[in-house]
């Protein structure tokens, strides 16, 4: 049987405003969410489903590093460029559904183009 893994590494496409060595893009380590996750946030009742803050906080919870910054916490969400914000929402919902290859696909029919994921329902 498969170990499944637990960290995933990630390079954000700007990295505004995060430390980095210099020379280098801006990478980072996120971990799986874990119920326990989403049962604290859920408990807190101040963050609302759906919004942006949800997002923020469950990322506080599941980035480990962000460049040189290893204490990974509101603040530091908050100042990444919208695209790197957008690009850690996406990263961390294929993670966590586990997306393992993305194929293009044609309808033999109709010809619409979509594109589809092979996956495996994740931890959470």
């Amino acid at each position: 049987m498969a170990k499944l893994r637990t960290e995933f590494n990630f390079i954000l496409p700007k990295g505004e405003g995060i430390k980095v060595e210099s020379g280098r893009k801006v990478s980072g380590t996120m971990r799986l969410i874990k119920v326990k996750d989403l049962v604290d946030i859920e408990r807190d009742g101040q963050v609302q489903r759906g919004t942006g803050a949800y997002y923020v906080v469950l990322l506080t919870r599941c980035i480990k590093q962000l460049g040189l910054i290893n204490a990974v916490n509101r603040n530091v969400i908050e100042k990444l460029d919208p695209v790197d914000f957008a690009f850690l929402v996406d990263f961390m919902n294929e993670i966590n559904h586990q997306v393992i290859k993305r194929l293009p696909l044609k309808c033999p029919d109709c010809g619409y183009e979509y594109e589809g994921i092979i996956s495996q329902l994740g931890e959470a």
